[in-house]
């Protein structure tokens, strides 16, 4: 423990002497955008692949970056792909993951852009993707007569590659007209035989990175395996086909949705295969279906750096399930905004960049200036009770968009279903140029304002919308976020009604707090669930437990919840936690990660403490993390008088 204090202490104490130790140039990011600006219009790929490094280095973000054309499209052929680019495209920070991309195989032949823009019109892509945001591609075959062959799924993965790969490499492409999730697969006849004999059972990294499939016409081998599961909507399509698709789905329940053939995964409800006949299909209704019956719910986000990544598991977790195959690209459910309002539970999301917080800065110059709003249509048009919308304050990560953290967090998903409203700040980096050497810092490390910032911005909120419940008021936060997470439950004592700090984050080396502050925490009570992975920070995967720091975030917290440990721990009656707990689940997320959760009660019986541990998961965001979060929130509120901790168990 005393190295974990002492390491914290001295990079405290290193990073608050950083100016006058370097001396050099300092890059304090205000002023956030992760938009573009661009026009909409389709230009040829080769057109898109040369543009993109003058475009992209406009970027927030990225002025000091070097971009270049990605190389596997240099010798691509040339006329047979076009790119419709909707206005004002998302990226830089991570943003680029908040665009949708429509990729389209068709045999036909498209003489120009013209051509190409009017088939895209034609299936009511282009109104599509204008009011989601994002791209379609248009990906033809390299010899027109020929039709599609064998030949064209190495164009076909090197477009992928490049479009859809966005990490720390030079290139422009994916910035410029790609995304990492939101990916939906369109064939059309030859097309959709393409895709069904060569794209589908080809690398399981590419169609696995696919969120979605409509298929319309077209044939399959019946020696055919899909490589990966991935939600499909066939139209027309052949026995074989229908049943690889249920195959890799596992999809067996069947019903009838709307004239449709509907096959279901009982077990990940977002595995499901739609079958539709028509003797003439109207291929615009077709997508408009696909997209809004499908496509719409679903989307993939990349959870794990290395497919043979498996925790080993102790007894008795082994009883329980099996540990699943692993996916690099998860699929999770979606909560598609489209025109800035939501789908499910019509949240209107809103990015506000004001100067009212500027009298409150950092060394730096820094301040709170930008955030998102998420908010229920009842509490914009005065429909909902006064006091009767729960609030969710989200604090994203380094180098993370606070939209795209949103929405990669499954905080979008919870708010719409549940009907609360999402607050989401801007946490401003710094760029540190030293010798030629560039380092992103999250403030909140080295000097923090959010202990003072957040109620400001908290209380403007609350008093703009007064149908937000102000006892009802919860945060969560990941990496830089988890750590902030502690600036808000202090700077906010009394109005948080619960906290979900995730990836490790250690206290002390974002916030010290007092001995005043800490009395008074311990006397109104903070519940806080702690939440980590298996290949998290918070995990020692040499001794197979959570690690030093993990419990030590824990133990401190639970203290200030009333709650006190021997000191006696027990890794053998309680593998990975180690302390006495009063309740333990063990649940499969999406069928795919095992989580383990371990409550502790107070002396009231409160179940004030929680610690949540997804296996094999990596520092990476997951959908179904807000969904864990706010499960264990959402039983607390908040006395506005006393400024106690009220405990009500849903029914």
């Amino acid at each position: 423990m005393k190295k974990i204090l002492a390491f914290a202490l001295m990079l405290s104490l290193a990073l608050t002497a950083v100016p006058a130790a370097m001396g050099e140039e300092f890059y304090s990011y205000m002023n956030y955008t992760n938009r573009l600006g661009n026009p909409a219009g389709i230009e040829t790929l080769e057109e898109a692949h040369q543009n993109a490094p003058a475009e992209v280095v406009k970027l927030f973000g990225n002025a000091e970056k070097q971009y270049t054309p990605n190389p596997l499209l240099d010798t691509y052929p040339a006329g047979t792909t076009f790119v419709y680019r909707s206005a004002n495209i998302y990226g830089g920070q991570a943003a680029v993951r908040n665009n949708t991309s429509f990729l389209v195989f068709s045999e036909q032949h498209f003489d120009d852009k013209d051509a190409a823009l009017a088939y895209m019109q034609a299936l009511g892509l282009t109104d599509l993707i204008d009011s989601l945001v994002g791209s379609v591609t248009l990906f033809t075959p390299a010899d027109p007569a020929a039709g599609f062959t064998a030949a064209d799924l190495e164009n076909y993965y090197n477009l992928h590659k490049s479009m859809y790969t966005k990490g720390f490499v030079p290139y422009a492409d994916c910035e410029y007209f790609g995304t990492t999730g939101k990916i939906y697969f369109i064939g059309i006849d030859g097309g959709a035989t393409f895709l069904n004999n060569f794209v589908a059972t080809g690398d399981p990294e590419c169609i696995g990175q696919c969120a979605g499939v409509l298929l319309v016409g077209g044939e399959m081998n019946a020696d055919a395996v899909i490589s990966k599961y991935v939600p499909a909507y066939l139209v027309n399509g052949t026995e074989t086909a229908l049943t690889a698709w249920r195959k890799v789905n596992g999809a067996d329940e069947y019903a009838i949705e709307d004239g449709l053939e509907a096959f279901v995964n009982k077990d990940v409800p977002l595995l499901r295969v739609y079958a539709a006949k028509a003797e003439t299909p109207d291929l615009a209704a077709c997508v408009k279906d696909a997209f809004f019956r499908m496509m719409s719910k679903v989307q993939r986000v990349s959870v794990i750096s290395r497919m043979d990544q498996v925790t080993a598991v102790p007894a008795p977790y082994t009883d329980y399930v099996a540990v699943p195959e692993l996916n690099r690209y998860a699929l999770a459910a979606r909560n598609t905004i489209m025109n800035g309002v939501t789908l499910e539970g019509k949240l209107h999301v809103t990015l506000h960049q004001e100067e009212i917080f500027s009298d409150l800065k950092t060394m730096y110059d820094q301040y709170l200036q930008t955030w998102y709003e998420a908010l229920p249509e009842s509490v914009l048009d005065g429909t909902a009770g006064e006091g009767s919308v729960p609030v969710i304050i989200a604090l994203h990560g380094t180098g993370d968009d606070p939209l795209m953290f949103m929405d990669e967090i499954g905080a979008l998903e919870v708010a719409g279903r549940e009907n609360a409203a999402i607050i989401c700040p801007f946490q401003e980096e710094l760029v540190i140029s030293h010798e030629g050497a560039k380092v992103v810092m999250g403030v909140p490390i080295y000097e923090g304002i959010m202990d003072q910032a957040m109620p400001r911005l908290l209380e403007h909120v609350l008093s703009r919308y007064p149908a937000l419940d102000r006892s009802r008021v919860y945060v969560l936060g990941y990496s830089m976020g988890g750590g902030s997470c502690y600036r808000a439950m202090y700077g906010c004592m009394e109005k948080i009604a619960a906290a979900v700090p995730m990836a490790g984050m250690h206290p002390d080396m974002f916030y010290a707090s007092t001995e005043e502050q800490d009395a008074r925490m311990k006397e109104i009570g903070m519940p806080t669930m702690e939440l980590t992975s298996t290949f998290d920070l918070g995990f020692d995967q040499a001794n197979a437990r959570l690690n030093e720091n993990t419990m030590f975030i824990f133990d401190k917290f639970a203290k200030l919840n009333g709650i006190e440990f021997d000191g006696n721990y027990d890794y053998e009656a309680a593998p990975y936690f180690g302390r006495p707990f009063d309740s333990f689940s063990l649940t499969t997320l999406n069928g795919e990660f095992r989580t383990f959760r371990w409550t502790v009660k107070n002396a009231d019986g409160v179940p004030a403490m929680a610690l949540s541990c997804t296996e094999n998961t990596t520092h990476s965001l997951y959908p179904c993390y807000a969904e864990l979060a706010w499960n264990f929130m959402k039983d607390f509120s908040r006395d506005l008088t006393t400024g106690q901790s009220i405990y009500t168990p849903a029914e």
